[in-house]
């Protein structure tokens, strides 16, 4: 029988806001304490200064209906049943569970259904909690690409992040002229494919922090990169973002950051 979804909205103050959410579980227990331990992350070089970031190996997640029973709130699993493609399915769910686990991990959360993933007005992924966390998160990102899906967290206030993840692959030698840009300035010379990977896994995380959706233009983009990995990042508009990537297991992780502006991820 599927957990009941609680009539009235939980309501709680956190940072200021008063939030409402009708997809808490009631009348269930709550997972054990080691629902993490259960999912194995892999943590990158990128993780420090504030901010996580980790992947999940997709293939990994064995018993996806099972783990989405005990990660997701009702309302997630209902969006979740909307999707009809089995690989969509499984990268939606396991960039959750990355998220979630991240939490679970740093203590945030203890109860991974007590916390949602929801979309705000553009589009971009925020944290709700049922409880205010035992540490504070300010922004979150997420990405799937293949074998692996990606998240990010920051606990920097006032921070906004992307994260994106892309594999070294043929894939983008076809559309190299619509993001890739004689001002882009690699640090070192490395194989076109994993050039390509690098920037538009760079964009794409760039677009990410911003919010732009589909409307971004990724070649109005410029990446600078100053040392192996670490990079500066401009918008046509003179937004700047400090850029870092790690390449793993042949795929490009990018991760932008922004602090010019006020962050709405999580409430």
């Amino acid at each position: 029988m599927l957990a009941s979804v609680a009539a009235e909205p939980s309501k709680w103050i956190y940072g200021g806001f008063a939030l409402e959410y009708r997809g808490w579980v009631t009348g269930v227990p709550r997972p054990p304490d080691g629902c993490a331990q259960d999912v194995e992350l892999v943590r990158l070089a990128l993780t420090g200064e504030g901010v996580d970031v980790a992947l999940l190996d997709v293939e990994h997640l064995a018993d996806i209906e099972s783990t989405a029973a005990r990660y997701l709130t009702p309302l997630e699993r209902e969006e979740y049943a909307g999707l009809r493609l089995e690989t969509r399915r499984r990268e939606w769910l396991a960039a959750r569970v990355c998220l979630k686990t991240m939490l679970l991990e740093r203590r945030c959360v203890s109860d991974p259904t007590r916390c949602a993933i929801v979309k705000d007005a553009a589009g971009r992924p925020r944290l709700v909690f049922a409880e205010p966390p035992a540490e504070s998160v300010h922004d979150c990102s997420l990405s799937h690409k293949g074998r692996f899906a990606c998240a990010g967290a920051s606990r920097l206030a006032a921070t906004r992040l992307g994260v994106d993840i892309e594999e070294i692959s043929p894939r983008l030698l076809r559309i190299e002229r619509a993001f890739a840009r004689d001002r882009d300035r690699p640090f070192r010379a490395r194989p076109t494919q994993e050039r390509l990977a690098l920037l538009w896994a760079l964009k794409e995380a760039c677009a990410k922090a911003v919010g732009s959706g589909l409307g971004f233009a990724m070649g109005a983009v410029s990446c600078e990169e100053a040392e192996e990995g670490r990079h500066h990042v401009r918008t046509e508009d003179g937004r700047q973002f400090r850029g870092r990537h790690v390449v793993h297991d042949g795929y490009v992780v990018a991760l932008c950051l922004t602090e010019d502006e006020p962050c709405a991820g999580v409430e």
